[in-house]
């Protein structure tokens, strides 16, 4: 018969601190291995410059919101094409991080993450939406007019606030990130090949109907995809950092405990 010292009180306090101890030691070792200078970690890190440098000077040179001739003869091109109207509603819908519709899905989706173990991932999830909102500071420097039927044989809402494409950056940071979640779960190369070409198709999608639409000019979409690669580099590195050091420290805790 096991005697179980101690109230329920000490235990509690107890589990705490070893839960506690985890998590720094979880924090303090996915630190080292995010910033341990390997090839990945080095890519990571080229990606996250060339996205900012480039998006920088971007705002810079379209401060005066300048429209480019090509721009305007691309979009013009693009409307000209037919293609399924129920395109652009599906990959409105997908990208509006703003509707209620997307916040229950990925409020679910994150609840479901952490019932299956995976509180990592599920927070990265959330991530998403606040740095949605801070990816798209150039929004605030840049008043660059919409397109509009004042610009010749070109439709559009009009209005200012064109540059960047938040639609376009949120395809590829909240969906790249759960294609690379499902990545790791299915590994055949045709699974893999299906969940890459599903999100490559929403992410085409996406640009391709916010200028059909006259949301978007041509360079907005182009920098709105540039800001996601980056973001969605910085999500890749913090959460593979977090995986491999919550294995490794699982793996050290096992070998103590036999």
């Amino acid at each position: 018969m096991t005697v179980r010292t101690g109230t329920f009180g000490q235990q509690t306090s107890a589990g705490y601190e070893e839960s506690s101890s985890y998590v720094v030691s979880l924090a303090l070792r996915a630190g080292r291995l995010g910033f341990t200078p390997t090839l990945r970690n080095q890519l990571h890190w080229l990606s996250w410059g060339l996205s900012l440098a480039v998006v920088l000077s971007l705002t810079v040179v379209l401060m005066d919101g300048h429209i480019f001739a090509w721009e305007q003869s691309l979009t013009r091109t693009i409307q000209d094409t037919p293609y399924p109207k129920a395109l652009t509603e599906i990959a409105a819908t997908l990208t509006n991080s703003l509707s209620l519709e997307f916040a229950v899905f990925a409020l679910a989706l994150s609840g479901w993450l952490v019932l299956r173990g995976h509180p990592g991932a599920a927070t990265l999830i959330l991530l998403t939406f606040p740095l949605h909102v801070l990816g798209l500071f150039s929004k605030a420097l840049v008043d660059r007019e919409r397109p509009s039927a004042a610009f010749e044989g070109i439709d559009g809402a009009g209005g200012a606030s064109s540059f960047p494409s938040g639609h376009a950056e949120f395809s590829i940071t909240f969906y790249g990130f759960l294609a690379y979640l499902l990545m790791l779960r299915f590994r055949t190369l045709w699974q893999r090949a299906l969940i890459i070409g599903s999100w490559l198709t929403l992410v085409v999608a996406t640009g391709f109907t916010r200028i059909e639409e006259g949301r978007h000019w041509p360079m907005d979409v182009m920098t709105g995809y540039l800001i996601g690669l980056g973001l969605l580099s910085g999500m890749i590195w913090l959460h593979s950092s977090l995986r491999h050091a919550r294995e490794s420290l699982d793996t050290t805790r096992d070998r103590v405990n036999d």
